[in-house]
C-alpha cells in the first residue's frame, strides 16, 4: 500500500511539474525583475516609458516541439489601453512576440508561444526584451516578477516575485521520491520471500 502511494505522489509530482520539460526561470537578481511583492512599486523595479530593457535566458540543450516564453507582470492597465510589448532574438532580429496582458494591480502571467525559428536561439539563450508603454507619452508603468522559457510543456511558478527552486531541485526531487519506491517495492519483495 505505502509501495503504491509512494509511486502517485512520484507520478503527480513528475506530471505536475512536467518532468520531461526544460525550463529556465529569470528572476531577481536579473536585471530589473523585483525582489519581494513589497517593492512592487518602487525604483528601480516599477519602470516607465524609456526604461526598457532586456535579459537572457540560460540555453535549453537538445531538441523539443514546443517552446514558449511566460512574463510575469504587475499593473498592466491592458483595457484601459498600456501597451507593453515583449521581443525576442530571433537570428538576431528583435521579433515582437506581443503585448503583456493583465489588469490594474495585480500579477499575472502573459505567455508567447515560440515558433520552431526561435529553437537555435532557445539552445543557445534566448534573449527577450520589454518596451515599456510602447502607445502612449509615458502614462503607465510596469513591474516584473519573472520570465519563464519552457520546452516540451511545463507547470509555470507562481506569477508573484520570490525565490523558486531551480529546474535541477525538481529532478533531485522526483529522481528521490522514485528512489524511495524502488527501495519500498524491494523491501516489501523481500519480506514477502522471507
Amino acid at each position: 500500500m505505502k509501495t503504491a502511494r509512494l509511486s502517485f505522489v512520484a507520478l503527480a509530482l513528475a506530471a505536475s511539474f512536467g518532468a520531461s520539460a526544460a525550463m529556465d526561470v529569470k528572476e531577481y537578481p536579473t536585471g530589473y525583475f523585483v525582489d519581494v511583492d513589497a517593492n512592487k512599486y518602487s525604483a528601480p523595479f516599477y519602470r516607465w516609458k524609456g526604461d526598457d530593457w532586456a535579459w537572457t535566458h540560460g540555453g535549453i540543450a537538445g531538441s523539443f516541439s514546443s517552446a514558449s516564453v511566460s512574463v510575469s507582470a504587475f499593473d498592466v492597465d491592458a483595457g484601459s489601453g498600456e501597451v507593453d510589448n515583449i521581443y525576442a532574438k530571433d537570428s538576431g532580429v528583435w521579433t515582437l512576440l506581443g503585448s503583456l496582458a493583465g489588469a490594474s494591480d495585480i500579477w499575472s502571467y502573459t505567455t508567447f508561444s515560440l515558433g520552431s525559428s526561435f529553437y537555435d536561439d532557445i539552445n543557445a539563450g534566448l534573449e527577450v526584451m520589454i518596451e515599456i508603454d510602447a502607445a502612449t507619452a509615458g502614462s503607465w508603468a510596469v513591474t516584473l516578477a519573472k520570465s519563464v522559457l519552457i520546452a516540451d510543456g511545463g507547470t509555470l511558478p507562481p506569477p508573484i516575485p520570490g525565490v523558486i527552486p531551480e529546474p535541477e531541485t525538481y529532478a533531485m526531487l522526483l529522481a528521490g521520491l522514485g528512489l524511495l519506491g524502488f527501495v519500498a517495492r524491494r523491501r516489501k519483495q523481500k519480506l514477502a520471500t522471507a
